[in-house]
């Protein structure tokens, strides 16, 4: 049967099976990617938290950093540290790990000491100060914080990018595909009836003829 809004349409009692049967998956669907989608919500705001911390944590360690330094240049001078962070060596090594939350791939950054805290100062104790040391064990803080600042950063933007494609889905479910099976199902089921009211009244029809002639 073919109509303007249903187009081309099967009505009979296998078809209207068919469809209460998408119906269920749709909803069945349309529920998973709400869970989903709250789930990624909770998610979300669960790691803004955690880098709202984070950039609390590194203002802390940079301010210490910067003021210690400041305090190391007005004991050595400034073109002492100078010179000293010409020979600074590589003392941290960031490596890449991919991770998946709730489907959603992201890079981890590892951080790997390749020179502890303490170990072969590149320069002497005695053209240094304290100071320096405070500074130096402070960046180095900092910057393993900011690598976290920064995959959790990475984290949310694949998030948020997460959460409005099943937004999207969860409302076309919702909206579009549900109402359009349940309207189709509806047809169905009038189609059908009327179709049996027709068939009735003909039975009627033919058992009155019938009737009529053996009388």
């Amino acid at each position: 049967m073919a109509t303007p809004e249903f187009g081309t349409i099967s009505a009979t009692r296998m078809e209207l099976l068919n469809t209460k049967s998408r119906i269920r998956l749709a909803q069945k669907g349309h529920d998973l990617l709400k869970e989903k989608m709250d789930a990624l919500v909770i998610e979300l705001y669960a790691i803004k938290d955690e880098v709202r911390e984070a950039r609390k944590q590194v203002e802390k360690e940079l301010r210490v950093a910067y003021q210690s330094l400041a305090k190391a240049e007005m004991i050595v001078g400034p073109d002492k540290i100078r010179d000293l962070a010409q020979y600074a060596p590589a003392v941290l090594e960031i490596t890449t790990q991919t991770v998946s939350i709730m489907g959603v791939r992201s890079p981890r950054f590892i951080v790997n000491e390749i020179q502890k805290e303490g170990e072969d100062v590149f320069y002497g104790l005695t053209s240094s100060s304290a100071q320096l040391d405070r500074s130096i064990v402070y960046f180095r803080k900092s910057l393993k914080t900011l690598m976290v600042i920064a995959e959790k950063m990475t984290l949310l933007e694949k998030l948020a990018v997460e959460i409005n494609k099943t937004k999207r889905r969860v409302n076309a479910l919702n909206y579009i595909l549900i109402p359009k099976l349940r309207a189709t199902a509806k047809f169905i089921a009038s189609t059908l009836e009327e179709q049996e009211r027709e068939t009735f009244s003909r039975l009627k029809r033919v058992k009155a003829i019938l009737e009529a002639k053996k009388q």
